[in-house]
């Protein structure tokens, strides 16, 4: 496979934005993921499939003075204003694409959607 430029990534991004005016947007959470009809892609566009971006799940966040940050050792108990059982944000290249609550999976830590932004949002967070 080769390696894409950053303005061949950009243009394939722009035009997965045509998919986006064609493909139907759900008015309520669909109970499976959407699909893609891979066959309107482009060999270029299904490179994009191939491609790994970061996702982050937001848990919370706030500001301490530079003194205290440096006295945080182990056993350090952080607090934060948010709630324990609130739910999560969902962020992909820097931007808020949905919300979800906190699950385990097995041993790990997981995230069951329970709102997420249209498509178009999601393509415009990657880049595009």
């Amino acid at each position: 496979m080769s390696i894409l430029e950053q303005d061949e990534i950009d243009s394939l991004m722009a035009s997965s934005a045509e998919l986006v005016n064609e493909a139907p947007q759900a008015k309520s959470p669909a109970p499976r993921p959407m699909q893609i009809d891979l066959s309107k892609l482009t060999p270029q566009m299904r490179k994009l499939f191939h491609l790994n971006v970061p996702i982050i799940v937001h848990l919370a966040e706030r500001t301490m003075p530079m003194r205290d940050v440096l006295e945080i050792g182990a056993g350090t108990i952080l607090e934060f204003s948010r709630s324990s059982d609130a739910e999560l944000d969902l962020v992909v290249g820097n931007r808020h694409i949905g919300k979800g609550q906190a699950v385990k999976v097995g041993e790990n830590f997981g995230i069951r959607i329970t709102d997420i932004g249209p498509l178009e949002e999601r393509i415009r967070a990657l880049g595009g």
